[in-house]
């Protein structure tokens, strides 16, 4: 006999949104702003399992709704931590957080808990991984690992990196997480490296870089595929940065040298449609060969201060964000953000709220 609360039975179907089909409210749904979506996933369970789909992120892109999203690990105001997040050190002092800004609306808010001082970020697809850094009591570099998924706002914990390091190269390359460098807890220069599969959660161990590289810097270049590690500087030689790089080749799974494609060492680099740029000096400059060398392809963005600047780029290569101080005696010491058109060449400048006006490490950038 069946159950009179109807057991056996074929579930009813239940419309997203009553009196409309399924595909008209998936359309509706994906046209809500980024910053009510974890609000949108409370109200019942179909629209937490329509945002969850695999297919909603179509659904956002064919609507025009997609929101780019720049993730800084910034100094700034404490932030509560939850159980997964990173975790405050010290509630009363200012904490090394996560802030955000949308590109798209104009929007600032700031993620609850504060990672590792000096901590590096990465994004692959909606995951932002956090890595290493230094424990705020000891000041040693750690392996910690904190991905957050940005689609829902939700933080894990990840496998750690096999090596603590801070001041290290980190980057997305190929849908993997590299980081190379840095320096370990006796301030050694390190020249091992790493790769992370957030979606896995695990790490591949990769062969060491032909040098030692503190203090370098990561990106993605050619096709994207290809992580590379920017100058740095030895053990033996603190603060004289190398003017070349490596690249780590993954089919060969070895890394290749590159010569001269170092700019000023306080220089900024960003991957623009596969090209490397630098942004120092008097121009944002973009590398085309060893034997050609650099090229001008843009202005130096108006009011940075030199040698602050971390740099990523949005919307597919139609933007790039820089953060870092402003010059001279009216910045006080107040950081803010200068947005790069690459098709017109122009610059427009964000002053951020005074919460979000603090020192910029790392940035990481990610589309919903």
């Amino acid at each position: 006999m069946r159950s009179p609360r109807g057991g056996g039975r074929a579930q009813e179907h239940v419309d997203l949104i009553p009196g409309i089909p399924d595909d008209v409210a998936v359309d509706c749904l994906a046209r809500v702003p980024h910053a009510s979506h974890r609000a949108l996933r409370r109200v019942c369970r179909g629209w937490r399992s329509a945002a969850a789909a695999p297919s909603f992120a179509s659904a956002r892109a064919a609507a025009g709704a997609c929101e780019d999203l720049v993730y800084m690990l910034q100094f700034g105001n404490p932030s509560a931590a939850d159980d997964d997040g990173p975790k405050d050190a010290d509630a009363s002092a200012p904490a090394y957080g996560v802030a955000v800004y949308n590109v798209t609306t104009g929007e600032w808010r700031r993620e609850r808990g504060a990672p590792p001082v000096f901590a590096q970020c990465a994004a692959v697809g909606t995951l932002v991984a956090v890595l290493g850094g230094w424990d705020p009591r000891t000041f040693e570099p750690v392996a910690d690992v904190h991905v957050l998924d940005a689609a829902t706002g939700a933080w894990r914990r990840g496998a750690p990196m096999r090596s603590a390091r801070s001041f290290f190269a980190c980057a997305e390359a190929g849908g993997k997480i590299y980081v190379a460098g840095g320096h370990d807890k006796h301030k050694n220069a390190l020249k091992t490296a790493e790769a992370y599969d957030a979606g896995a959660d695990a790490w591949d161990p990769l062969p060491d870089m032909s040098e030692e590289r503190d203090e370098c810097d990561g990106m993605a270049t050619v096709a994207g595929d290809r992580f590379l590690a920017v100058s740095g500087y030895r053990t033996a030689r603190q603060g004289g940065f190398e003017r070349d790089a490596e690249w780590f080749d993954p089919a060969a799974r070895a890394w290749r040298r590159l010569e001269r494609v170092r700019a000023p060492p306080s220089a900024a680099h960003v991957v623009v449609r596969g090209r490397v740029w630098c942004i120092e000096g008097n121009a944002v400059m973009e590398w085309i060969s060893p034997r050609r060398g650099w090229r001008e392809v843009g202005p130096y963005p108006s009011g940075l201060k030199a040698g602050t600047a971390r740099a990523v780029c949005v919307g597919g290569g139609e933007k790039v964000v820089v953060t870092g101080a402003l010059d001279g005696e009216g910045g006080g010491g107040r950081h803010a953000l200068w947005v790069f058109d690459v098709k017109t060449k122009r610059w427009t400048v964000v002053r951020p709220p005074p919460e979000f006006a603090g020192f910029v490490f790392s940035v990481a950038s990610v589309r919903i």
